[in-house]
């Protein structure tokens, strides 16, 4: 029979605060064919992707933004 020591610990959470992580990142795809443009950290980029993408695709008009947020669980001392 093996033991196992099982503690309560408190934890709290935040947004990730290393410089090289964007806050935010923001992906558009397409609703059609599902084509996306990948994560890009300012939204302009993206949106500007999808300008790009209904020019070349007028049919594609539908798009879902794809919004990621960093986070960073910690223990309480």
């Amino acid at each position: 029979m093996s033991r196992s020591v099982i503690r309560s610990a408190r934890w709290k959470i935040g947004q990730e605060k290393i410089p090289a992580v964007p806050l935010i990142t923001h992906d558009l795809e397409c609703g059609v064919c599902f084509d996306r443009s990948g994560p890009c950290k300012e939204f302009e980029e993206a949106r500007n992707w999808a300008f790009t993408h209904s020019g070349r695709h007028p049919s594609h008009t539908a798009y879902r933004e794809i919004a990621q947020r960093f986070w960073r669980a910690t223990l309480m001392e």
